[in-house]
């Protein structure tokens, strides 16, 4: 079973199909982490045993390797919109940050998520013949 998510391309039309369960899996996990990021205390209380950068690198690269997994299409495809996925989510992330009192948004959080999808996609491209 897929999901497709239709894109008008003019003069061609893209379409894109996703594996169900890394994408739920993939939005399941965004969704705790807001969640979680959004207790006031939890993300210092975190931040305090690891590098706020090194949670981001390493959250967001978690969630690249569910994106990719989760679209199927050629090599150069599921490496784009994986790309494009996670630096939406990201800007979500810290759009949802910038409204916390409590959390400040970070244009270099968002540059360790991008920086992290572009790794991430990088091996598994390598990885990965054209399907």
């Amino acid at each position: 079973m897929h999901f497709d998510l239709r894109i008008v391309n003019i003069p061609s039309l893209v379409i894109i199909k996703f594996r169900p369960l890394p994408l739920c899996l993939l939005l399941l996990f965004f969704v705790i982490m807001i969640s979680a990021g959004s207790v006031p205390g939890q993300a210092n209380h975190l931040s305090a045993h690891a590098s706020d950068k090194l949670l981001h690198f390493m959250a967001y690269g978690l969630m690249t390797f569910l994106s990719f997994q989760s679209i199927t299409g050629s090599r150069i495809t599921r490496i784009l919109v994986s790309l494009l996925v996670i630096a939406s989510l990201g800007l979500i992330d810290e759009g949802i940050q910038y409204f916390l009192p409590y959390r400040n948004a970070s244009l270099s959080d968002w540059c360790f998520d991008v920086a992290a999808a572009v790794v991430v996609t990088f091996f598994l491209g390598l990885r990965h013949s054209e399907s």
